[in-house]
């Protein structure tokens, strides 16, 4: 809990079931000049005495995946104290929720998916905003709904899919909303609107990256997608990914991630992060092209190593190394690049020579060029090193890489690897052999 109010710092309570989160939140907000944490609880249960002893100017809410049972508690909030404001922090809403979410009073929701960096900026912005006027000045209730969800963060294709409507009909009352406002953008819509009392807010404030050089363009940052059974690991993973403020979701059912509207529209690489994944939790996002990285408390065996490659994973790190090294191997994964420990990669070729001196040597017919592409990712050589390599084209490679992938059935470069030792098309003495250039 904050040691005192720094001048001008607004004060915070933090509010959510899940301990990880609420002592991450908390430690975090706590730690910035801007805020004073004056308090965290569990539950609604307890949040409303918090607020009666501590009257905080801000109360952020984690609605989990179940975001609607917090309704009873942001409508008790929002009689009780009319001055705080309210931020609810999400997994999935669906629409009958966020109408129910937005009638309670909230000042702004916003998704897991959006990180930090995305929820810092709503409550610096909501810090310096002013009370609302829930009559709206001349907006319809779909209006005020858009205007909220731009407010909060939300793209076009995010409002559409949580309002269920087209984006269309968002572009639409968007520009009913700033013909309303005599605004020309979403940013000045809502500075426009706050200043109106229309909405608790105002434009987001920028919120500066721990390397700007590093930094990957707006809207193109790696969101990881966390699968596995609650557990100790699947804990510090998360809590490693938010410390380096990448956006990050747990998720644990095969059916639900094709359903969230955030991961369909996300516009950068997702990689998954697989904790000591389960046979169902295997397929997570795997249709969907997503990049995988596996995190294991246990020994992988041969098989085990074998069963990951196949999935289309694509470096493995041992539970014991996830603060030092998870987050460089996700930005490596999501590169497209394939990373593994010394001792892993000894597993993997001992499991692929095991496993084609068990099958006939039967598998599709290659071209000399593709032999050499094989060779080549056995290698880990990038489409620009074989290029080179093989004094070709990088468009060649790419185009005889795509023929060897059809070929073996495959998607990516590390089940290309993983089918060709099955099938005993590639050996382990095959990788570590030169590759030569051939006349073309």
């Amino acid at each position: 809990m904050g040691s005192g109010s720094a001048p001008g710092a607004s004060r915070i309570a933090v509010c959510s079931a899940d301990q990880l989160r609420r002592e991450a939140l908390a430690a975090y907000l706590g730690s910035l000049p801007d805020f004073t944490l004056v308090g965290r609880v569990a539950d609604g249960h307890n949040l409303v005495p918090l607020a009666e002893l501590q009257r905080p100017d801000i109360a952020l809410i984690d609605g989990g995946h179940r975001p609607g049972e917090a309704v009873p508690t942001l409508r008790q909030l929002r009689d009780r104290f009319a001055l705080m404001r309210l931020v609810l922090v999400y997994e999935r809403l669906s629409t009958e929720e966020f109408t129910a979410v937005r009638e309670s009073g909230v000042a702004a929701v916003v998704p897991y998916a959006h990180g930090l960096g995305g929820l810092l900026s709503v409550l610096r912005a909501l810090a310096t905003g002013v009370q609302p006027n829930v009559n709206g000045r001349g907006l319809t209730t779909r209006q005020r709904e858009i205007l909220l969800l731009v407010a909060s963060g939300h793209h076009v294709s995010e409002i559409a899919e949580m309002l269920d409507i087209s984006p269309g009909t968002v572009e639409n009352h968007k520009r009913r909303v700033y013909a309303k406002l005599s605004a020309t953008s979403a940013a000045h819509a809502v500075a426009r609107a706050a200043s109106l009392g229309i909405i608790d807010s105002s434009p987001p404030a920028r919120v500066a990256r721990p390397s700007e050089e590093t930094a990957e363009p707006a809207g193109r940052s790696v969101l990881a997608v966390a699968v596995g059974h609650p557990g100790p690991v699947l804990d510090r993973v998360v809590t490693t990914l938010i410390a380096h403020r990448l956006a990050v979701v747990r998720e644990h059912c095969p059916q639900a991630v094709a359903q969230v509207h955030w991961l369909r529209s996300h516009r950068g690489p997702v990689v998954r992060v697989l904790v000591n994944p389960t046979t169902d939790q295997w397929w997570i996002g795997a249709t969907l092209g997503w990049a995988a990285i596996m995190v294991h408390d246990g020994v992988v065996d041969q098989r085990g190593m074998e069963q990951a490659l196949t999935h289309g994973v694509l470096a493995v790190v041992h539970a014991e190394h996830v603060e030092r090294q998870l987050v460089p191997v996700l930005n490596l994964a999501a590169a497209g690049y394939m990373v593994m420990d010394p001792s892993a990669t000894g597993h993997f070729t001992d499991a692929m020579w095991a496993r084609s001196a068990e099958l006939p040597s039967v598998g599709p017919s290659l071209t000399a060029r593709e032999h050499d592409i094989l060779r080549s990712i056995g290698h880990n050589h990038t489409v620009r090193q074989t290029a080179r390599t093989l004094g070709i084209a990088m468009k060649t490679v790419e185009n005889a890489q795509g023929h060897l992938f059809r070929k073996l059935g495959v998607h990516n470069r590390a089940a290309a690897l993983a089918k060709a030792y099955a099938l005993g098309l590639l050996q382990p003495n095959d990788a570590r052999a030169d590759v030569v250039p051939r006349p073309i």
